[in-house]
């Protein structure tokens, strides 16, 4: 289960933080790609879901949470699920620093050596250590969370709650 710490489920999104939110394969395992809502027994628990569907789902939980417009809460949820498996076929890395999906080898920051970081994007890492190297969890979300509710039409304290309950899922702000 250590390795899987953190991970976020690649159909809905949810961050998988504990064993039991880990959905389970035919045998039993626990799958180390999908959630506990999403995937059961080794299948899809809404195998004809579209990702509009998903992202209503999703953006119906966001906008109840977070005092988000539906509809701007939708259209996030969809942007959000277009980087994972389910959905685009493939599992996106993100930056461990601040999110931004590694879509693309020129999103990828870069390691002293000059060869592209698989955990770090452009904006945060550079030549083998962080563009903002003081930075702290609470400085970043006070630098994010403004951005975030002027693009989602949320109240600014709601977006630092969700700026910072995301952050603390990624490697370099976990506690």
């Amino acid at each position: 289960m250590e390795e899987r710490a953190g991970r976020s489920c690649q159909s809905c999104g949810m961050p998988m933080q504990s064993e039991a939110d880990f959905g389970t394969e035919a045998d039993g395992t626990r799958s180390s790609d999908y959630c506990t809502y999403c995937y059961q027994k080794g299948a899809f628990t809404e195998p004809g879901i579209t990702i509009n569907g998903m992202a209503e789902k999703g953006g119906a939980i966001f906008a109840q949470m977070y005092d988000i417009p539906p509809e701007k809460a939708k259209a996030f949820c969809k942007e959000q699920l277009t980087c994972l498996k389910r959905w685009s076929g493939r599992e996106i890395p993100s930056c461990g620093s601040c999110g931004m999906p590694l879509a693309q080898d020129e999103d990828a920051g870069t390691e002293a050596d000059g060869s592209k970081s698989a955990h770090y994007c452009i904006h945060c890492y550079r030549d083998g250590a962080f563009t903002e190297p003081g930075l702290t969890k609470e400085a970043a979300v006070e630098k994010y969370a403004p951005a975030m509710a002027a693009h989602l039409g949320m109240p600014l304290e709601r977006a630092r709650e969700m700026v910072g309950q995301y952050l603390s899922t990624l490697p370099r702000w976990r506690e």
